[in-house]
């Protein structure tokens, strides 16, 4: 297992190809792309209805170096200021192929612009996504991000958005960005997660400001 810099990059689907160009030029081992994600962002809200003219792109890539770490957080830096966005960094352990080892034993997350804050992850029964986003609205937080009928297994059974199923489930990822706010969020989403399952993981992580 080798020391990397997982990359996560939430953009509107008309900066998804300047996006991709740039972890291309940048040499990344590779990427993956989800299209049918939604949120809201201090630039308002997102949708991935139909009719509507932007969406967003939920992009997720690894850097295994600190070169290629900079050179990608300074290109897409622009895109961010410009556009909105969001770029969200974690330090983790992958197994990736020998083409792409990394050239450093460890990474240095301390870039000026980084600023540190807790990566929440939820995820929840559908009908009651609702109810996750008011706690999310109650605490203020900067923004989320939704991705719809996911599946999975959790000590409730199986949920899953295929017709066979009655229950699909919604994964929906948020920033805290100090401590109180996440000790509200906590403590407004338990009782919700008691009642009709789900989970909420966080993490350390830091995030481009822009």
């Amino acid at each position: 297992m080798e020391l990397v810099n997982r990359v996560e990059i939430i953009v509107s689907s008309l900066e998804q190809r300047e996006v991709i160009d740039i972890l291309n030029s940048v040499r990344v081992p590779g990427y993956t792309l989800i299209e049918n994600s939604s949120g809201k962002g201090d630039r308002g809200i997102c949708h991935n209805d139909l009719g509507r003219e932007f969406r967003n792109r939920y992009i997720s890539t690894i850097c295994t170096n600190q070169t290629q770490f900079e050179y990608l957080i300074r290109d897409i830096l622009p895109i961010l200021k410009t556009i909105g966005g969001i770029c969200l960094i974690t330090t983790s352990n992958s197994q990736i192929s020998d083409d792409f080892s990394p050239s450093l034993t460890s990474l240095n997350l301390s870039i000026p612009i980084m600023q540190e804050v807790q990566k929440v992850e939820i995820v929840i029964d559908t009908s009651h996504i609702e109810d996750a986003l008011n706690i999310l609205e109650s605490v203020f937080v900067s923004g989320y991000t939704i991705i719809k009928d996911t599946s999975g297994k959790g000590d409730r059974g199986l949920a899953s958005s295929d017709i066979d199923y009655g229950f699909s489930n919604s994964y929906i990822m948020t920033v805290c960005t100090n401590q109180k706010q996440l000790d509200n969020l906590v403590e407004k989403i338990t009782p919700l997660l008691k009642k009709i399952g789900g989970v909420c993981l966080v993490t350390d992580a830091k995030w481009v400001n822009h």
